[in-house]
């Protein structure tokens, strides 16, 4: 019995191990990251170094540049990818969740027979490369006059990113209706009133996890930003390639580039990691209760 204790022990010492190391191998560029944007040009063009205070003297003037800078600060980009990737989430996950809804409820005799279909073809219409979606669309923003708008962007990407939400609400949600819901339809109660009182209760943590990838498409999206926008809504992945292009063209690749654009990548990061730990915390709380 105490060998079979000592092999679990080894078994759990030995998965905790493999896992502490893939956690630092993930880790370890956003470190680098890090202590690039604290380093000045000297740091970054010598030998390498790891640690602030000990191998070199950290210094704050690339995040002081990313972020004060009257002619080449990103905050402008960097509001424009908050408000479209967050209004473009929900309206995805509230068209989403409606039409699943209906399709898995209100229509779910009919479902068995083409709803297959409907939601093959909605996949198949983002399978599509970006391009392909990408010129029409900027020949008619041009003719209705909404290049370079955010709200063309949000329209844009909650049309691309529906089949997706579509396809993984799905099972989400289920293919019949629940014993409470049959309960709640007895007692008069709205399909509304089920979906927002019932369902989605239910099943936070998957649309939670659904959520987080439709936000994680939005923010990181760059074909459509770089086509349909020029200089008002341009978003953050179009502007730090059109920088990282810029800068090469006239000076050559400087070291305290390096630096400015470790602290732009770190602070795209940022909402990744805050949207991540939520959908964490939600799911978390739906396998416990």
């Amino acid at each position: 019995m105490s060998e079979q204790r000592q092999g679990l022990h080894a078994g759990k010492a030995l998965t905790y191990g493999v896992l502490l190391l893939w956690a630092l191998v993930c880790l370890f560029p956003l470190y680098w990251l890090a202590i690039t944007s604290l380093k000045g040009e000297a740091d970054i063009t010598g030998s390498p170094t790891y640690v602030p205070f000990l191998d070199f003297t950290p210094t704050i003037s690339s995040w002081s540049f990313v972020l004060f800078d009257r002619y080449d600060s990103l905050a402008a980009s960097y509001g424009n990818s908050l408000v479209v990737a967050m209004i473009s989430t929900t309206l995805t996950m509230t068209a989403g969740c409606l039409a699943v809804y209906a399709l898995t409820r209100l229509w779910k005799g009919r479902i068995e027979v083409w709803g297959q279909r409907f939601y093959a073809g909605a996949l198949a219409s983002r399978v599509l490369p970006p391009f392909v979606l990408a010129l029409p669309i900027y020949v008619m923003a041009r003719v209705t006059g909404l290049l370079d708008s955010r709200g063309l962007l949000i329209v844009v990407y909650a049309a691309v990113n529906l089949p997706v939400a579509l396809w993984l609400l799905r099972p989400v949600f289920g293919m019949k209706a629940l014993e409470q819901e049959e309960s709640a339809q007895i007692d008069g109660a709205s399909h509304l009133h089920i979906l927002c009182g019932i369902v989605l209760p239910m099943t936070a943590g998957g649309v939670a996890a659904v959520s987080l990838i439709v936000f994680l498409q939005c923010w990181n999206e760059y074909v459509f930003a770089a086509t349909l926008t020029t200089n008002y809504a341009i978003t953050m992945p179009p502007f730090l390639v059109g920088q990282m292009s810029m800068k090469e063209a006239q000076v050559g690749s400087e070291a305290e580039e390096w630096a400015r654009f470790s602290a732009a990548a770190l602070l795209m990061v940022v909402p990744l990691l805050a949207t991540t730990a939520f959908v964490q915390r939600a799911l978390t709380r739906t396998v416990s209760h």
